[in-house]
């Protein structure tokens, strides 16, 4: 008789699989834990180094040949430098008024001793507390404070407060600028302050006599321009003040002449950046020496300075900001004297700085394949440069023929505004500008050649030719 198959897995199937099971299991756990079967492989951690562990597991052994999970590394902060900060004598801080009416009456008669009392709110706690490093925020407030409230308006009669203080003043700061323990931020403050400061004020009452720059501080200037040891901004800092000096007018027309202008172009010349300067940096000095040479508003001997400024408008490899400062400051020179200059030539020269800067714009928004990148600001900028050079040139020819070339050779510029503001108010800036400007440079490019033949090949003539459409 057959039996049917029994529905029930009998015990000695079950005890098999749980012993196949148990044993399956123990291979697993001993390839994850690292422990070795019989008759299994050498381990591949040498007896006695600690198993590696599962990462982000703690306490739990990883598979063998992983490495450790490696501590992420928090960043370091910077390391601050510590700075030398004076120290103060903060009780005199309640005395401010007392001062500020010694100012404002002229004398120190305000209370007893009180020479003494200005002399120690100054030395001991006013200019010393620039030093702190809590008053960080607040240099440009205490150079206001100095320059403009106690200077310029409390003192502006005059009087021995005053002449006190400026001593003070200019004796402080310029020991602050030269101190290179302290923080170079309380140094430039001390630099422009410097720059600031005035033998006389603005009379009182207003008037258009504009105050006279203290004679002192102008070497002292000069000398941190000239030093390549120091710090650019600390640099920078004196060029600023020396700005000021020379748009004021500097009295001593000798050290204009013979130290200022020269350092100035020769910074302005200087087209190698120093190895520790970043290169835009370097040009920006280059920029701001130009401009400081247009505040002397000097043509020099013999318009050398008209030639000087000239050659950088003219050069096709200068960089874009130098041509175009050149251009500018050509247009704040006095021409009243000049001698030996053809004012046909450096209109000529502005002309083509123009159409060179144009056509390289539309030139590389060609290559980049983008109209976008053709910017109506930038040729604006271009046009309204060249201008303004051409206003200052053309005080030359008032009343002779060639002032009316010179007319209509700014019809022409005028017309590449013209293609600006009709391009801006178009449905598509870009498009219409791009349609728009290469006729306007044509005009210009003509404009250019019937200059040249008028002044009878006078200066450089641009060559002829149309500028192409970029490629949209």
């Amino acid at each position: 008789m057959n039996r049917k198959p029994s529905s029930r897995i009998r015990p000695r199937v079950v005890f098999s699989l749980c012993i196949l099971g148990a044993v399956s299991l123990g291979v697993l756990l001993a390839e994850w834990t690292g422990a070795q079967p019989p008759g299994s492989a050498p381990p591949l951690t040498q007896p006695g180094s600690p198993p590696p562990t599962i990462p982000g597991l703690p306490g739990i052994p990883g598979l063998p040949g992983t490495a450790p999970q490696q501590p992420e590394e928090k960043p370091v902060p910077p390391t601050i430098p510590n700075y030398l900060e004076l120290s103060t004598d903060d009780s005199l801080a309640k005395q401010a008024a007392t001062v500020q009416r010694m100012l404002r009456e002229g004398n120190f008669s305000a209370v007893a001793n009180g020479q003494q009392l200005f002399q120690d709110y100054y030395e001991k706690y006013f200019f010393p507390s620039w030093t702190k490093a809590s008053n960080r925020s607040r240099l440009q407030q205490l150079r206001s404070q100095l320059i403009v409230s106690d200077l310029g308006n409390a003192a502006r009669g005059g009087g021995p407060p005053r002449d006190l203080l400026l001593q003070i003043a200019f004796r402080t700061l310029s020991d602050f600028a030269q101190n290179n323990q302290l923080d170079p931020a309380v140094r430039v403050s001390a630099v422009l302050a410097i720059g600031e400061l005035n033998e006389r004020e603005r009379p009182t009452g207003g008037g258009m006599q504009p105050p006279t720059p203290l004679p002192a501080a102008l070497p002292f200037l000069l000398t941190l321009v000239q030093d390549t040891n120091q710090p650019d901004a600390l640099r920078l800092a004196a060029l600023v003040g020396l700005e000021r000096h020379c748009a004021c007018g500097i009295p001593d027309a000798n050290m204009r002449d013979q130290q200022v202008i020269p350092l100035l172009r020769k910074l302005a010349g200087d087209k190698n950046a120093p190895p520790n300067r970043d290169p835009q940096i370097h040009e920006w000095f280059r920029v701001r020496a130009i401009d400081v040479l247009a505040a002397t508003r000097q043509a020099g001997a013999n318009g050398e300075n008209v030639t000087f400024l000239v050659g950088f408008v003219s050069d096709e490899n200068e960089a874009p900001a130098v041509r175009l400062a050149a251009a500018s400051a050509l247009g704040n020179l006095d021409y009243s004297q000049v001698q030996g200059v053809s004012p046909l030539a450096v209109v000529q020269s502005l002309g083509k700085m123009v159409l060179d800067l144009c056509v390289a714009d539309i030139q590389s928004a060609s290559q980049s394949g983008s109209l976008e990148n053709l910017k109506a600001r930038k040729i604006a900028r271009y046009v309204g440069c060249a201008q303004q050079g051409i206003r200052g040139v053309r005080s030359m020819l008032t009343g002779k023929p060639e002032d009316q070339l010179v007319g209509k050779f700014n019809t022409a510029l005028d017309g590449i505004t013209k293609a600006l503001n009709d391009s801006a108010s178009a449905r598509n800036p870009a498009s219409e500008l791009v349609r728009l400007l290469p006729p306007a440079l044509n005009t210009l490019n003509t404009a250019l050649q019937s200059l040249a033949a008028s002044a009878g090949g006078s200066g450089t003539a641009p060559p002829a030719g149309a500028p192409n459409q970029p490629a949209s």
